[in-house]
């Protein structure tokens, strides 16, 4: 197909064309060339919203965390926690021991500790970095 072949648009709205006529005229371009221009606009952006809202799903699923809560006595590695990926919330444990976690890992992976009745952590964690994402904590020990 060649740039200078005629395509005809059915369903175009008259007052709509007029406008687009009127446009081209004003600007020294010919109603093709603004129709095209107004072709490139919407697929355009018709690919950037679809794309963004493949990015903002996307961002909903990695942002979901993992909530472990209702167990008695739960031991957990640094490196399991780290390994899993995403952020994880515990709730509701009798006692809860955090080992072999650096407070890097601890900061990026656990996203809060709530109601639990003893919390272990590594000795080398500030303790206040742990109670900045804790809640209604009985006693926490370092190990």
């Amino acid at each position: 197909m060649t740039n200078d072949e005629t395509i005809s648009v059915k369903g175009v709205k008259k007052d709509l064309y007029e406008k687009i006529k009127e446009t081209a005229r004003e600007s020294g371009k010919t109603i093709g060339e603004i129709t095209n221009e107004a072709y490139k606009m919407f697929v355009s952006a018709t690919s950037s919203f679809i794309e963004t809202g493949e990015q903002f799903i996307q961002g909903i699923k990695d942002s979901q965390l993992l909530e472990i809560s209702n167990i008695d006595n739960l031991e957990i590695s640094g490196q399991e926690i780290k390994n899993y990926g995403k952020k994880i919330g515990f709730k509701n444990i009798g006692t809860l021991k955090i080992k072999e976690i650096t407070e890097k890992d601890f900061e990026d992976y656990v996203a809060w500790i709530m109601n639990v009745k003893k919390l272990e952590i590594p000795k080398d964690i500030n303790k206040l970095k742990i109670l900045e994402r804790s809640k209604f904590i009985g006693e926490i020990m370092s190990i």
